[in-house]
């Protein structure tokens, strides 16, 4: 309140009191240490108001980012719970699919005797078919789709391999309809020295793959070789 308005109050009041000269300034007193206490009470208060609505907005405005943060956090432990199982079960798999293709070693090994089998005994008139299930490709299938790491270990098997079969595929149609039995031996000779020279390299190739695929077990499963 200004001074004008002080005054203009005080005439106003003087007005309805007794006319003594005094009394105009005590009015004027009075109402100047009013005017002054309910400033600073006012002033105080909009101060205390403007801190409290300060602080209200400071706390909703943390209460908001606490909110955030909170919800990133379980956001982030969501995905990296997420990747984890993830990876556990990439894990798991790898496992099985290694202990299949190491399966995969044993049925191309089952899978070369049945063939030199039925090449030394086939007949003259017998058909030279050999419709058995070819596990060298499941195995080469395997490699490539979970084991880029045992590619090039695999391929050496996996030649070594198909280079003894193909030794029983061009012979069993040669072998049928021929009659001298001289050339029979012959053929039949040839046949084996270049199935125990062949053999030398598949159980080489087989030994190698063998040994990377249980280093890489143990990488898998994240554990000691030797606890």
């Amino acid at each position: 309140m200004d001074e004008v308005a002080i005054q203009k109050i005080a005439a106003e009041v003087v007005r309805h009191l007794p006319s003594y000269p005094w009394v105009l300034l005590a009015v004027q007193l009075v109402l100047t240490l009013a005017a002054a206490g309910i400033g600073s009470f006012l002033g105080e208060y909009l101060r205390t108001r403007g801190k409290n609505l300060a602080t209200k907005a400071d706390f909703d405005s943390l209460q908001n980012q606490l909110r955030a943060n909170t919800e990133l956090v379980e956001t982030i432990k969501a995905e990296v719970g997420q990747k984890e199982w993830a990876r556990r079960e990439w894990a798991n798999l790898r496992r099985t699919k290694l202990e299949a293709l190491l399966d995969k070693m044993h049925d191309c090994e089952v899978y070369r005797d049945r063939l030199r089998h039925k090449t030394f005994y086939i007949g003259i008139s017998t058909g030279p078919e050999f419709s058995e299930r070819d596990p060298v490709s499941e195995l080469s299938t395997i490699a490539e789709l979970y084991f880029p790491e045992l590619l090039g270990d695999a391929y050496e098997f996996i030649s070594a391999c198909r280079s003894q079969l193909q030794l029983g595929y061009a012979l069993m149609p040669k072998l049928v309809g021929m009659i001298d039995p001289d050339a029979r031996k012959t053929a039949l000779t040839e046949y084996s020295d270049m199935l125990d020279q062949t053999t030398l390299a598949i159980v080489e190739a087989q030994n190698t793959l063998a040994g990377t695929a249980r280093r890489l077990l143990v990488e898998i499963m994240g554990v000691d070789e030797h606890p």
